[in-house]
């Protein structure tokens, strides 16, 4: 329940004072730790290895440690120095400079991470294991933070052969921060829009003289408000980890993980009629909120333990195991408005009061997943082989109640809060899953200048909802191939394929087909020297056994629905000099309807997918002297217009370009940065949809950090 009165405002904030003083004694104790302090030289100043902008090698496209340059796939890394230069506070946030992807498809969200890659949503995965368990179970579950991450690599297109079911757009991989033998760490404090303040800690180092253990732990606690009026974002986070690795051969690391998120709905679902559409003087405030502050809320926590295990028996095989518990629960209320039933003019004849919908539901939820697999290396003749031979398993169960209904009216243009009713909440039948996949890959490397990457998957997937049993089969296959044709360029080719299991059943009680994508991709990846990657990458895409209305019953689903979508892409990074650094993006995306049981539709693109994308983000050092150094950064992305076509009539949602920027002062261990996102103050619209409504893009935000290294 959230009320923000002045008096609870206050309340809050002490309270707020005290939980971060609290967290800054625990850092302060881990810091001074003896057993770490041992570890650290003399003069006192180790901290975390750097790392550059780019990077050049991922695990994410194979499941084996592999240069870009000789993966024939198009994929994406992030490292943490461009989430921090970046300012990027969201995951959403740390993918924008990315080629092919549309980062905050529907604005910022409390709710889950709306990314899309090439038209189709991704599917997050964190150290490699499936992050959102429940496949079309709705994602609610606090969402990740960068601080936490060491890297994200983004692999796109289909990609069931190594990760089974999932999504036609590809895979988002985060890497969690690891335990490090040499001491060091951090922490830092911030202040910024919308009243956001935030402790932030990391420290690793050995815990043992003989320097076989180590230990990290990271933390953020926020307490901040968000764009949209009333409403809260706050956090605690603890992700404590350790290492044993007894020998060169063996590491084994456990990854913790508390996270408990206190926030509501930032989606008002405002009405296009008073957004994007609205006659002069009528449109509705980027911040107003049509809900109820002691209504809306959504408090999700969440318990995570991962353990990741390697061991090289010899030159020849290696072990990999990553095995993951999870333990969640939420509680959702969320008052919308109703601009659904009409459209074009859902307000009442007074043209301010619009009708209110509630959505209310309460979950608990636990997942293990595991995977693992052996990995042998050896020669057949001129031929160098990686051979991966794995299995796979996940189980999740989610439990909970739902209501939905209707409520009290509210004045859209002069809102008065307190007079609301929730319906009583009705137990939803137990959901459990189960899905185990089998694969195999092989990545041939000939002569040092080509690679060969084959693989085929099966998959057995079961749901049950109640009474109701699914069961889905599918067989996966991957093939590519890359050549280092000399002078640092490598064209590649290859096909992939996903499949997604579809829940429910049709009208006559038949279950539905897993969704199935199929991929086609040619490009090139140029890397003249270190330091610099240039991908062009051009892609076909189909998906097809997608849910559409059936011609001949209009009570009835088919799964004739199919959707095409192909483009070009081009992605670089580029460590111009040692002091500046840039990385840019253009995508073109041409993605739409091949086949509907609504014929009007075909022909028509995908809603909210726009034509072209273009970014270019570049930070500048200036090394003043020994101790003082000042950074620059400027980033421009444009997102173009979108078209929404489902439903009543079309509309369009204009483009815009948005500028952000980074000053940041260094001295010795200390640094003062300044992040700003918009900061041009561009008000725009991410998407509006022909059912009704619209979503706000953020305006100007800007975050003052002062960090203290050691």
């Amino acid at each position: 329940m959230v009320d923000r009165t002045r008096a609870a405002r206050h309340d809050r904030a002490r309270a707020g004072r005290r939980r971060l003083g609290c967290v800054a004694l625990v850092a302060t104790t881990a810091v001074i730790s003896p057993v770490w302090a041992q570890q650290a030289p003399a003069d006192g100043t180790t901290v975390l290895e750097p790392l550059t902008i780019g990077a050049d090698r991922a695990t994410t496209a194979t499941k084996t440690d592999t240069k870009l340059t000789e993966t024939p796939q198009s994929i994406s890394v992030v490292p943490s120095r461009q989430i921090v230069e970046q300012g990027a506070t969201e995951l959403q946030d740390a993918l924008r400079y990315s080629a092919g992807v549309r980062a905050e498809a529907y604005g910022f969200d409390t709710r889950q991470n709306n990314i899309e890659s090439r038209g189709f949503a991704v599917v997050e995965y964190q150290d490699g294991l499936n992050r959102m368990l429940a496949s079309g179970a709705y994602p609610l579950m606090p969402r990740p933070d960068p601080y936490t991450l060491e890297r994200i690599e983004l692999l796109r297109g289909p990609s069931s052969v190594l990760y089974g079911a999932g999504t036609t757009g590809g895979v988002v991989n985060m890497v969690s921060k690891r335990p490090r033998l040499d001491f060091g760490g951090e922490v830092g404090v911030q202040y910024g829009t919308y009243d956001r303040k935030q402790l932030q800690f990391d420290v690793t180092g050995a815990l043992n003289a003989e320097r076989t253990i180590a230990g990290r732990l990271v933390g953020v606690v926020r307490d901040a408000g968000m764009q949209t009026d009333h409403l809260p974002n706050d956090r605690y986070l603890f992700a404590p980890s350790l290492m044993w690795r007894p020998d060169e051969r063996t590491s084994v690391t456990f990854l913790g993980l508390f996270q408990k998120d206190n926030s509501a709905s930032s989606q008002q679902f405002l009405p296009v009629a008073a957004t994007l559409k609205a006659p002069g003087g009528r449109r509705l405030s980027d911040r107003r909120f049509l809900g109820e502050p002691t209504g809306d809320t959504l408090k999700t926590q969440q318990t995570a333990g991962t353990l990741l295990v390697e061991h090289r028996f010899n030159d020849w095989l290696k072990v990999n195991s990553s095995t993951r518990f999870v333990k969640g629960k939420v509680h959702f209320v969320e008052i919308f408005p109703d601009v659904y039933s009409n459209p074009t003019n859902p307000f009442h004849p007074d043209g301010r009061t619009l009708d209110r919908l509630t959505y209310e539901v309460r979950q608990r939820n636990q997942a293990f997943t595991t995977d693992n697999n052996l990995q042998f290396d050896f020669t057949t003749g001129v031929l160098t082989h990686k051979v991966l031979v794995g299995v796979d398993y996940l189980n999740f169960r989610l439990k909970g109640a739902k209501a939905s209904g209707s409520t009290t009216p509210i004045d859209a243009y002069s809102p008065v809060y307190g007079n609301f009713d929730l319906p009583p909440l009705v137990r939803d039948p137990k959901l459990r899953q189960t899905q185990i996949g089998v694969y195999v890959q092989d990545q041939i490397r000939y002569s040092n200048w080509a690679s060969l990457v084959l693989g085929i998957r099966r998959d057995h997937a079961e749901a049950r909802v109640g009474d109701t049993h699914t069961v889905d089969n599918a067989v996966s296959v991957r093939a590519g191939l890359i050549i280092d044709v000399g002078y640092g360029l490598s064209p590649y080719i290859s096909y992939s394929e996903s499949f997604q299991p579809v829940s429910g059943l049709d009208l006559y009680g038949q279950v539905f087909k897993p969704q199935r994508g199929r991929q086609y991709e040619a490009g090139i990846k140029w890397q003249p020297e270190p330091g610099t990657l240039v991908t062009l990458s051009a892609f076909h895409i189909r998906e097809t056994n997608r849910l559409t209305n059936d011609p001949e019953n209009v009570l009835n689903t088919v799964q004739t629905g199919e959707v095409r979508s192909r483009g070009v892409e081009l992605e670089a990074s580029w460590a111009v000099t040692p002091e500046l650094n840039l990385i840019g993006a253009y995508t073109f995306t041409d993605a739409k309807i091949t086949k509907s049981g609504d014929s009007s539709e075909i022909g028509e693109g995908l809603d909210s997918v726009p034509k072209h994308m273009a970014s270019i983000w570049g930070v500048r050092t200036f090394k003043l002297s020994d101790d003082w150094a000042v950074r620059v950064g400027l980033g421009v992305r444009y997102v173009g217009a979108t078209q929404s076509s489902v439903g009543p009539g079309k509309l369009n949602t204009p483009g815009y370009a948005l500028v952000d920027g980074l000053v940041a002062v260094d001295w010795q261990n200390w640094s003062l940065a300044v992040n700003a996102a918009n900061l041009l103050d561009k008000r725009h619209y991410t998407a509006c949809r022909t059912f009704g409504d619209c979503f706000m893009g953020n305006r100007r935000t800007a975050i003052a950090t002062l960090t203290r290294r050691f």
